[in-house]
């Protein structure tokens, strides 16, 4: 059982911490939980951060650490931050006055940590705390390049290896009986459809076409669903999604 992504901004670390030590408990152990520090603007706006100014992945690295702290050992006393203010009580064992919920799993749930953008701070982070770092789908193979190169750079700074087993890379997968079938089909259909009705606007109005291309250097008009289908999904016969893959 995993969340999708936990957007730590959005949330107060103590009531963050309780409620992901909660499904642990309740998932005796089979949860995976998956952070990130955000990407989508209705979320920025509800929030009211501005992702020009990076406070958003600050703010995450911040409650991580208040967070494993908390399910480590938690020091009585007031948390603050801008955005966020807790009181950690003085236990109180006659009436369950504490941090009362920690993890099933020891010292907590695998964490995993999704990165987007050319050399991924996020992803830097994963390799930095040895969580599984996850590419998310829409990388094209230049951008995934740079995705492992900040997983190592930020292992090597707390002197640890990664392993490119733990890395995670989705994508969208199309399979048919012929190539020509298969990208007919993914075209005409539901990987089109969000992509031009949802993701491209999204990106166009959010990160910019750039993360999504092959050459940084190509016009944005030339990102298409055809260009997708070509160069970032895997579409094709079972042959062909096989050396694609």
């Amino acid at each position: 059982f995993g969340t999708g992504v936990t957007n730590v901004p959005n949330h107060n670390p103590f009531y963050l911490a309780h409620r992901i030590a909660q499904l642990d408990q309740m998932a005796r152990g089979r949860l995976l939980w998956g952070i990130g520090s955000g990407g989508f603007i209705g979320d920025f706006r509800v929030a009211g951060i501005d992702p020009a100014s990076g406070e958003h992945r600050d703010m995450t690295r911040k409650a991580i650490d208040l967070i494993l702290a908390l399910w480590a050992d938690p020091q009585p006393g007031t948390y603050s931050h801008k955005r966020w203010e807790f009181i950690v009580p003085e236990p109180d064992d006659d009436i369950g006055l504490r941090v009362h919920v920690k993890p099933y799993q020891k010292p907590h749930p695998p964490i995993a940590l999704a990165g987007i953008s050319v050399n991924s701070d996020t992803l830097e982070l994963a390799g930095e705390q040895g969580w599984i770092p996850m590419s998310i789908n829409f990388a094209p193979s230049r951008v995934l390049k740079t995705h492992w190169e900040s997983v190592s750079a930020g292992a090597a700074k707390t002197g640890r290896t990664p392993d490119r087993a733990d890395w995670r890379i989705a994508r969208e997968i199309f399979v048919a009986d012929s190539t020509k079938e298969a990208r007919k089909m993914a075209l005409e259909g539901v990987l089109a459809r969000d992509f031009e009705q949802y993701f491209h606007p999204l990106i166009g109005k959010g990160r910019g076409y750039g993360i999504v291309k092959q050459d940084p250097d190509m016009p944005d008009s030339e990102v298409t669903s055809a260009y997708m289908a070509d160069n970032v999904w895997i579409v094709g016969s079972r042959e062909e999604v096989t050396e694609k893959l």
